[in-house]
């Protein structure tokens, strides 16, 4: 026995078969280093899907029961399977491995239902919780301080517009208001001239707040009579205050001429509600030939009075007596 191993050694030393002894060394380290690395290095199949952890099963609904070893059959764990594997038959690496076994739905019935049930209860931290039937999302309690998104809108407020229905014309002195006959003048607009723009005579200027009169620039020279009150004051008349039902005489005597007399009636002055879009327009609202004329004629400003455009009335600027009426007021055309 000695001698046939010594045989065998000194064929191994044998120079001749040196190179086939380092190659069979080498191909022997490869195999050794293939077995120990080759697996973990190659390519790695996918994977099996992974079994969850307890907690998140019981919590998703899904029970995991363990294979009975005494059935296991090995199974190998590289993509070919054959060279590497210890014992077995080959497994399909996409298929799940023996033993894993999914539940059915939370909704279903069984065991795994009640595993689902209870795990909603507790959850994973134990606390209780009070889940959402229709959205599944846990609904804070009302605290009762909540705000509407958008409080109501209230209407905007409504504002007084007034019209003012005059007449206006020549007539015998002394006429009574009743017996005139005269043209009327319905809706009077600011600067409007009367009885028009080519002989204006006198020029309807607003009316007076809360609607108690309107108001009358007077142009050229004459001698009134009535019941109308001077503005600003009685010794300087160069305008007249008429309340509802109530008239002027105007007597004008032209140089060399005979005297011609008008007679002024506030029929009425109507109060009306608008919007407060409608009533800015009707506020500023006026006679643009009116206006020109009022200029021209140096009588745009109005002594004791200032136009409102947010109330669409006169305002007094110092305190004037509307119980002051001329009887008798001449002046010039020029002021």
């Amino acid at each position: 026995m000695n001698d046939f191993l010594e045989a065998i050694k000194s064929d191994l030393l044998d120079r001749r078969l040196r190179p086939l002894l380092a190659l069979v060394g080498v191909a022997l380290l490869g195999a050794i280093a293939f077995a120990a690395f080759g697996g973990g290095s190659g390519p790695s199949s996918p994977a099996a899907p992974a079994s969850p952890v307890p907690a998140a099963a019981e919590a998703s609904g899904v029970t995991i029961h363990e294979a009975n070893t005494q059935t296991r059959q090995p199974v190998a764990e590289t993509t070919n399977g054959v060279a590497q594997q210890i014992g077995g038959r080959t497994r399909d690496p996409f298929a799940a491995v023996p033993g894993v076994r999914t539940a059915a739905p939370s909704g279903g019935s069984g065991a795994s239902g009640s595993s689902s049930g209870k795990a909603s209860k507790t959850g994973t931290s134990g606390a209780k919780t009070e889940p959402n039937t229709k959205s599944g999302a846990t609904q804070a309690p009302s605290t009762g301080n909540e705000k509407p998104s958008q409080e109501a809108k209230k209407p905007a407020k409504r504002q007084t517009v007034y019209s003012v229905t005059a007449k206006f014309g020549p007539t015998a002195a002394g006429t009574p208001p009743a017996s005139a006959v005269l043209t009327p003048y319905e809706d009077l607009k600011r600067q409007q001239p009367l009885p028009s723009a080519t002989q204006p005579l006198v020029v309807f200027r607003g009316v007076t707040a809360g609607g108690k009169s309107a108001t009358f620039t007077l142009v050229g020279e004459a001698i009134l009579r009535g019941e109308g009150a001077c503005q600003p004051d009685a010794s300087q008349c160069l305008a007249i205050d008429l309340k509802p039902g109530q008239f002027e005489e105007l007597e004008y005597v032209p140089p060399g001429g005979t005297a011609i007399v008008y007679q002024l009636q506030v029929v009425k002055i109507d109060a009306s509600k608008a919007s407060a879009a409608a009533a800015r327009v009707a506020f500023g609202e006026q006679s643009e030939a009116g206006a020109r004329f009022l200029r021209a004629a140096g009588l745009a400003a109005l002594p004791g009075f200032r136009y409102s455009h947010d109330k669409g009335v006169l305002v007094f600027t110092h305190h004037t007596s509307l119980a002051t009426r001329a009887r008798v007021a001449v002046w010039g055309a020029s002021f």
